[in-house]
């Protein structure tokens, strides 16, 4: 009985679903090939990125990618990419000297400070380029990843709790 009270509920709720009807929108040149397969949205919600501009990269293509100097030499990889609330890339990470990552430094320049060039006719990057020498990143300031304060707890230690877990229970006493 419970099975069958269950099952007619969920058929219940599949046919009161409204179908979303596919709507084809016309793109910001006038095309229609941009089609929109959500509802409409009231004007007051935000709209979604629906494709990649030519002038947009994307942090995976830009991570690992090696950044060159003035002078055309290697100076480092980029390690990571740094995005703040309102949703601006603040800087990129590279990691500077070392060699196979060890004895690396990193080091935070502005995004604004790199030149991104795109491979042609492809979405890969040719190359990263800043005005900055190896040098002048060597010796900047180090950059360091933000930690937040240590909670200070009270009480027994975790020491304590983990000698005291069991993790078969009573059972293994038996």
């Amino acid at each position: 009985m419970m099975k069958q009270t269950l099952t007619a509920a969920a058929l219940a709720v599949v046919l009161a679903t409204p179908a979303f009807a596919q709507t084809a929108k016309p793109d910001a040149t006038g095309n229609p090939a941009a089609q929109s397969t959500m509802p409409s949205m009231a004007t007051d919600q935000v709209a979604f990125v629906q494709a990649q501009h030519a002038t947009d990269w994307r942090g995976s293509k830009l991570i690992g990618a090696t950044v060159y100097g003035p002078d055309n030499a290697s100076i480092g990889d980029i390690n990571d990419v740094l995005i703040a609330n309102d949703g601006k890339i603040n800087a990129v990470v590279i990691g500077v000297g070392g060699f196979l990552g060890v004895g690396e430094k990193n080091v935070a320049i502005p995004f604004e400070k790199l030149s991104v060039t795109r491979k042609p006719e492809s979405a890969s990057i040719s190359k990263i380029t800043v005005s900055y020498s190896k040098d002048e990143l060597k010796n900047a300031p180090k950059f360091s990843y933000y930690e937040p304060a240590a909670s200070t707890t009270t009480g027994s230690s975790t020491t304590d709790k983990i000698k005291s877990f069991n993790p078969m229970g009573d059972k293994s006493k038996k």
